[in-house]
């Protein structure tokens, strides 16, 4: 999937799968934390991207905060 079909997926997600899009990818890119180029950060920064133009930033503040206070959740994410 390319950056603009990655965009518009995350248009079309409501609140409750737009939590769980932020879930995954603080995960996938604390995962690629020692490859500041890796993709991952990319498209983390397009999920808060999107966050914010719906005004929702406490949202992605909320579910970043919640991967960080129960790091084990990441094996359960990436897994699916």
């Amino acid at each position: 999937m390319n950056l603009e079909e990655f965009r518009e997926t995350l248009e079309t997600l409501k609140d409750s799968e737009l939590i769980k899009y932020v879930q995954k990818y603080v995960c996938l890119s604390l995962a690629d934390a020692g490859d500041p180029s890796a993709h991952s950060h990319t498209l983390l920064d397009l999920v808060y991207a999107e966050c914010v133009s719906r005004g929702k930033e406490r949202l992605y503040d909320k579910a970043y905060e919640s991967v960080c206070r129960r790091p084990t959740v990441c094996k359960v994410l990436l897994a699916a």
